[in-house]
């Protein structure tokens, strides 16, 4: 029996066990298949397939990137790949190679693109979410420190008028010219800490985590959408990319395969309307 045929029927026992949730026992079978067929680039993104199910990320990218190496047009060895880096914070690179994934499917006109476009926005989610909480830690820490400066100013002021109050903590009364003019550096010192707030967008709804909802973004870039339209199968798209990809591409949906021209596109004006108002309201995400 040759080797080739051998590693048909570990891939088919790994397959059996796949189907079965059975996951270490098809990965044992995948290697059997490898180590009889190294060059078949689907032992390795089905191997890939049951350590991305028991969370082995490490595993998941070796497999793939020697799928990938083996064949530059494995959009499964692209997606996965992607899925296990953006598991592991990697997330340009995650990004990079699920957009790979996505191009390629869609040139081939494949049959999951719709998975790839989730797996991209997931990817683009959590590495929004963590320049988030980077931001909000800056902002919290930066507002601390003018503060503590702040702070540290009425201190030295306040001693200099009154040093026995900065001393001991059992002094509750003072001349009444020397309360006033303690009276006087606190209100300034609050005034100035007041504005300081408000510099930062009045604390606690500048430091609030911000959040774009998915169905402002486009199904092609991922970017959000400034000209939305609706296609014959319902599904929206920003139009200059989906022009493009009609170009490129071919002129059916990229997510439903049915045919679709230019002229069979209409505006999602309600969409637009919303995305403008929430722009207005949010200018970052402009950028996004």
């Amino acid at each position: 029996m040759s080797n080739v045929v051998e590693a048909e029927q570990h891939k088919k026992k790994g397959n059996a066990h796949f189907s079965n949730k059975d996951y270490n026992r098809a990965i044992a079978e995948y290697s059997s298949a490898i180590n009889k067929d190294p060059k078949n680039t689907v032992y390795y993104t089905n191997r890939a397939l049951c350590y991305l199910k028991i969370k082995n990320y490490e595993n998941v990218i070796a497999d793939c990137e020697m799928a990938i190496k083996q064949d530059p047009t494995s959009v499964k060895g692209y997606y996965m790949l992607g899925q296990a880096l953006t598991e592991k914070i990697a997330f340009d690179t995650a990004i990079s190679n699920l957009q790979k994934a996505y191009d390629l499917t869609i040139a081939d006109k494949g049959s999951f693109s719709a998975e790839i476009v989730q797996a991209l926005l997931n990817a683009r989610k959590k590495k929004w979410n963590l320049e988030e909480k980077k931001r909000i830690e800056k902002e919290s820490e930066l507002l601390r420190y003018v503060k503590g400066l702040i702070n540290a100013e009425r201190e030295k002021q306040l001693q200099k008028v009154s040093p026995k109050t900065m001393l001991s903590k059992f002094v509750t009364s003072h001349p009444p010219d020397v309360q006033a003019k303690l009276d006087i550096i606190n209100k300034a010192h609050n005034e100035k800490l007041s504005q300081i707030e408000q510099v930062f967008g009045q604390s606690n709804e500048n430091l609030k985590p911000r959040d774009l909802p998915d169905y402002f973004m486009d199904k092609i870039s991922f970017n959000i959408m400034h000209d939305p339209v609706v296609t014959p199968s319902g599904i929206t798209y920003e139009r200059a990319h989906l022009k493009e990809h009609f170009k490129k591409i071919g002129h059916f949906d990229p997510l439903s395969r049915r045919e679709c021209r230019e002229s069979d596109l209409y505006p999602n004006l309600a969409l637009k309307e919303a995305i403008e108002d929430f722009v207005s309201k949010n200018g970052w995400a402009a950028d996004y």
